[in-house]
């Protein structure tokens, strides 16, 4: 019964006014005038009583209220201030509500969406069991425990016991093979790595510390002559020609430059022509020549106890010199490993996927302790989450059976207390409705035959710890625009890097596009029909936020609160609108 229905009731049920000469058999009565006795002006008008007893110039007492039937004005306050006590009194009381109901809530929100779900099962039991409703409700609930939430629970079990299985097998050796496995097969391993690495790191190392002093000096000495053993031992591996080494110059480069320009000329007075064009040197030839003249540079740097301004300056010009010929022989080294590598974008992927062997250790290791670090507060919170799980199903289950046996009393006894128009309050608990079957019905439906096709595909390919892909796949099929891919595309990528079966890995790879995923563009359709206009943007959103802010139940959660709020905003937009039409007309 509604609020209007209720003041119909009460205005039927108000007892009759007494009318003066009214008839015993239902008649009409006649309307008889009495004449009232006469009363004394001052009886008659109290106003002029006053005035003959106040003193003039007196102000008349208002508290009484006035004669157009209107409270008195301290009735007026003292309702006010009562009517805002009330209020307050009522904020107070909901705010504690609330911390006493707040850990319920969720457990509490998901009965009633069992409710809503399993309503059609519970009505046809309440039929064959002639209208008892505790046995009927007894029945729908044990029946939803054991057919729904048990294998659930069972299933999650079991996948998180395959789960903590892989975990112990991980360590920093199986994940370092790992990744050098996948890098062999996408062929980004890296010819010569040591050597490579080797040489351009003590080469950037002698281009950022310059020859200042002595030490520097003799470091800097190692550092070359260790370039050299690792170039010489680069070009036996990849099978290059180690140049011989150029004629070193005299002490005076002027000299030599003299020299030099007159064997050049005689040798152009008696040479062919043709002859006169030497072949373009490779990009290894051009580094080791380089490296050779840096290294005769660097053999020139000395540093004297005795060394004067002439000697200093001489001494600066050469070491500059020296630090010119090394970036150029680090740039030449550069353009080498490029064009073995493949180029220079293949060279950076290539770069990017094999780092040293320490750090690839390292890597690994700190892996791996952070996993390991991380599992003890995992595993505690895991079963402090646990313990809070089982109190929440419990009080949902517990929900579940009293919203089957008195929701619609609750409903209706919420109505009475709620300042909400009743057509506002139904359209409310129709869109719950519409919202609970499309969102969970269509959602849960589909991830159930996603996991249950991944699992099967799963298993004619040959995958171990099939409980654990299958429960991540129908988990991971709930969150839109990830679904089960997220997990058959590694599964595939697994089968091809790490089994080498090829054919197995294109199988899965088509299985999954055509049927897995391809299972959730047919089930929502025909659930929904229409019922959920939510965006996909803001489905993903509301997922991800709910997942965020209530764990994993935000996936159910997260869109029907969205769901919600965007009806709310649809009522007072239309009560907006009315309200607009009104002061128009009234206006008008």
């Amino acid at each position: 019964m509604n609020k209007k229905q209720k003041k119909k009731k009460r205005k039927q049920t108000a007892p009759p006014k007494k009318t003066v000469g009214s008839q015993m058999d239902g008649s009409k009565p006649e309307k008889v005038s009495v004449a009232s006795p006469e009363k004394p002006e001052s009886a008659a008008n109290p106003a002029s009583a006053v005035s003959q007893i106040a003193p003039p110039n007196t102000p008349p007492n208002n508290t009484s209220g006035g004669g157009d039937g209107r409270p008195p004005r301290q009735s007026k306050i003292s309702r006010y201030v009562s009517f805002a006590l009330l209020l307050g009194i009522i904020v107070l009381f909901t705010i504690l509500f609330y911390e006493v109901m707040a850990k319920f809530l969720v457990p509490l929100f998901l009965a009633a969406i069992l409710v809503v779900v399993f309503r059609p099962v519970h009505r046809w039991l309440l039929i064959k069991m002639g209208g008892r409703e505790k046995s009927a409700a007894l029945v729908t609930t044990i029946g939803v425990l054991l057919a729904v939430l048990i294998p659930i629970a069972a299933l999650f079990a079991i996948a998180g016991a395959e789960g903590h299985a892989i975990f112990r097998q991980f360590n920093a050796t199986k994940v370092t093979e790992g990744v050098k496995q996948i890098r062999t097969n996408l062929k980004l391993d890296m010819p010569s790595q040591v050597d490579l690495t080797l040489i351009g790191t003590e080469l950037a190392k002698i281009q950022d510390e310059p020859v200042s002093d002595y030490g520097k000096n003799e470091e800097h000495r190692v550092l070359l002559f260790e370039i050299e053993l690792y170039a010489k031992s680069l070009a036996e591996e990849q099978g290059l020609d180690w140049p011989e080494k150029p004629v070193e110059p005299d002490d005076d480069p002027s000299v030599e430059n003299e020299e030099n320009q007159q064997k050049a000329d005689n040798n152009s007075e008696n040479s062919d022509p043709a002859s006169e064009v030497e072949p373009p040197k490779s990009a290894w030839e051009e580094f080791v020549s380089n490296l050779y003249l840096a290294r005769d540079l660097h053999g020139k740097l000395a540093f004297p106890d005795d060394e004067d301004e002439a000697a200093k300056e001489k001494r600066v010009i050469q070491s500059h010199d020296y630090q010119l010929q090394v970036n150029k022989t680090a740039e030449d080294f550069e353009k080498f490993k490029i064009g073995l590598l493949g180029g220079k974008n293949k060279a950076r992927w290539i770069e990017l996927a094999n780092p040293s062997n320490d750090r690839m250790s390292e890597y690994a290791t700190q892996f791996v302790a952070i996993l390991k670090d991380k599992l003890p507060s995992i595993g505690g919170a895991g079963i402090a989450y646990m313990g809070s799980l089982l109190v929440g199903i419990a009080i949902m289950i517990i929900a579940f059976y009293f919203f089957l046996l008195d929701g619609p009393k609750m409903i209706e006894s919420f109505k009475g207390l709620s300042p909400i128009d009743d057509e506002h309050e139904q359209e409310l608990v129709s869109e719950f409705s519409k919202v609970s079957r499309a969102v969970v019905v269509a959602t849960l439906l589909s991830a159930l035959v996603q996991g249950i096709l991944a699992g099967i595909g799963f298993y004619f390919c040959g995958l171990e710890s099939i409980i654990l892909l299958t429960v991540l796949s129908a988990v991971l099929a709930m969150v839109p625009f990830v679904g089960a891919a997220a997990v058959w595309i590694p599964c595939a990528l697994y089968l091809y890097f790490f089994d080498h079966n090829l054919p197995a890995a294109i199988g899965l790879a088509i299985y999954g596009v055509a049927v897995i995923s391809m299972a959730d563009n047919l089930i929502k359709p025909y659930i929904l029909h229409g019922q959920s206009n939510l965006h996909p943007l803001f489905a993903l959103l509301s997922v991800i936020g709910g997942v965020a802010a209530l764990g994993p139940i935000g996936i159910l959660i997260g869109p029907m609160i969205v769901a919600f709020l965007q009806t709310l905003l649809k009522i007072l937009q239309r009560e907006m609108t009315d309200m607009e039409k009104w002061a128009q007309d009234s206006s008008g």
